[in-house]
């Protein structure tokens, strides 16, 4: 497993993640965090452990079953782009904020999804049930 990045490390490629993503047709970032409790190199002060943030592209690398074996050989995927830091107690509100700036900015470019087709749906045909 790849170690922990600094939180300066993190927040640039975490920057340019969400621009490379933003820029593509397709693409989702996930991001998670998670307490760290009884971990060790996990600090912890006032009843308050460490956080561990991680941020993904969801590139999964699996290999799609219905695709023939030489169209799966002929692809180039990329690998999934990993990362991760850990925030102290004693950081943990700067760092948020820097968090919320570096998200809010890389959220600029997203496009709002096009839901008018589900509500359709929804309002018609899709609760009536048939009968065989």
């Amino acid at each position: 497993m790849a170690p922990h990045l600094g939180h300066d490390e993190f927040f640039k490629s975490l920057t340019d993640l969400l621009s490379k993503t933003s820029q593509q047709v397709h693409g989702s970032v996930y991001l998670t965090q998670k307490a760290l409790i009884n971990v060790p190199g996990a600090t912890t002060t006032n009843s308050q452990p460490s956080i561990l943030i991680r941020a993904t592209d969801g590139n999964t690398n699996a290999p799609n079953l219905k695709e023939s074996k030489e169209s799966r050989a002929s692809k180039d995927k990329s690998q999934k782009i990993k990362l991760s830091t850990i925030v102290s107690p004693d950081d943990i509100e700067a760092f948020y904020v820097r968090y919320a700036d570096v998200c809010k900015a890389g959220m600029s470019g997203l496009k709002k999804r096009d839901r008018r087709a589900r509500k359709a749906k929804t309002k018609g045909g899709a609760a009536k049930v048939t009968k065989p």
